[in-house]
Formats: structure tokens, sequence, C-alpha cells
């Protein structure tokens, strides 16, 4: 059984509500998304003010508060379509003393619209599009492409990202292929791609996506995006030092 609650340094994520846990590859790609965004916002260059987050499917908080937590002035609407969950995510945010900045909606994404375009979207999707069905319906929809389909995020990036924004997506290798033949359909491109391993001995079994709009003027041509990897452990099984240095202020124990 999972436990009810994660400890990080500055806040602490409760989770016996929420079907989608705390997980080693999500806090991963919060830490390194939130190291892109800020390093976007450090260059002042076609935000809002203040910036404005939209973390989709947002199950606990943890990636909002993760973002927050390294962009404290961001303005962040978390959206949850399970109502258990998002009543989760604004206790797990208000405890955290976050609740000016971050903004839980209990919606539905596709029918959701902002009052203006963000700076940033991210999310950590439900990716098994054809796998055998979780038999509780709330995991079902944390898991599964029931409720939002990755054609269906793209849509809402594409709707709703500014012209300068940037996206960030969790997904499984296998829907590399997936997303690549569809992305351009919604206008958008990847500028950044990390593959996670979980060790040197094993392949990759996550991606971690940094995109934007796709520039028009001049005629864009189709561009190679050379992947990096990380490993969350090294030979001896420690955790990484990629890894530590990007969850250092983060995890307890580091």
């Amino acid at each position: 059984m999972a436990n009810t609650y994660f400890s990080f340094k500055q806040f602490t994520i409760w989770q016996e509500q929420a079907a989608m846990k705390v997980t080693t590859d999500a806090c991963l790609f919060g830490a390194w998304a939130s190291e892109h965004i800020r390093a976007h916002a450090s260059k002042g260059v076609g935000l809002t003010s203040p910036p404005r987050v939209a973390d989709v499917g947002a199950g606990t908080g943890l990636l909002s508060l993760m973002i927050h937590q390294k962009n404290p002035d961001f303005l962040i609407e978390a959206l949850e379509i399970d109502p258990l969950a998002a009543e989760q995510a604004r206790q797990n945010i208000s405890r955290a003393e976050a609740g000016v900045q971050v903004n839980v909606h209990t919606t539905d994404a596709t029918n959701f619209s902002p009052v203006v375009p963000y700076d940033c979207i991210i999310s950590n999707p439900p990716f098994y599009q054809n796998d055998l069905k979780a038999a509780e319906q709330r995991r079902s929809w944390a898991f599964h492409e029931e409720t939002l389909t990755l054609s269906q995020l793209l849509a809402f990036i594409g709707k709703n990202l500014s012209s300068l924004g940037y996206f960030y997506l969790l997904l499984p290798i296998r829907r590399e292929e997936d997303l690549e033949a569809i992305l351009g359909t919604f206008e958008l491109r990847l500028i950044d791609k990390l593959y996670v391993k979980t060790s040197p001995q094993h392949l990759p079994h996550r991606m971690l996506l940094a995109g934007r709009r796709i520039k028009k003027e001049p005629p864009l041509l189709k561009q190679h995006i050379e992947a990096q990897e990380i490993c969350i452990t090294d030979q001896s099984g420690q955790y990484s030092s990629a890894f530590t240095e990007l969850l250092r202020d983060y995890y307890l124990a580091f």
C-alpha cells in the first residue's frame, strides 16, 4: 500500500484520496520542468505579469507545488477532473501556504476556457491507451485515456498557450511516435527531450518533453531534436548525480 503522504523540503503531498500517487518519474519531471520555467522567466520575454501556468490533470497538486517553489510569483491554475483528487490538491496547497498563487479547478480540461492564454502548460497525463483497464473507475481516469486523450491535451495546449509560451509533458517512450505524428496538427513543436532510464543498464521508459508553438516565418524545416538521457540510479544502485542535482531542493534525503 502506498504511503498516505510524501514529505518534501518545503511541502507535503497527502495522497490518500488520489488515484495517482507520487512517483519518482513525476518528481523528476516536476524538477526538470521547474528549472526550464525558471530559466525562461529569467529572460523576461513575452510573459504576462504575473506569468500564468496551467497544470492539466493536476492530481494531488505535486507539479503545481514544485513549480510554485521555484517560481513563487507565478499564478498557477491546477485543473483536475476527479473531485476527490481536486480536494486533496486544495488541502495540500493550503497546507503549503500557496493558496494565493495556486488555484484548483475541479473541471474537465476539454471544457475549460481560461480568461487569458498561459505562459506555460504542464501535464503528466493519463497515458495508457490500449492496456487492461483498472477495476476502479477513478484509477482508470488517472491512468487511461478515458477523460483526456493525447489529441485532446494537445488541442488544449494549442488553443490556450500564448504565442511565446512553453509546454511540458511526461509520457512513456512508447507514445513517442503517436506524439510526433500529431504534434504539427496543433501547430506545436518539440524543443527539448530527455529520456529517463531507471539505471544505465535499463532502456528508457519515460520521456520529459518541452515544446513551443511552430514558428511560421521563415518557413519551418523539419527539426531534429537530439534527445538527452538521465538515469535515476547509477551503476551501484544509488541515486545518480544528475538526478540528485535536479531533486536537491525538493527531496529530504539530499
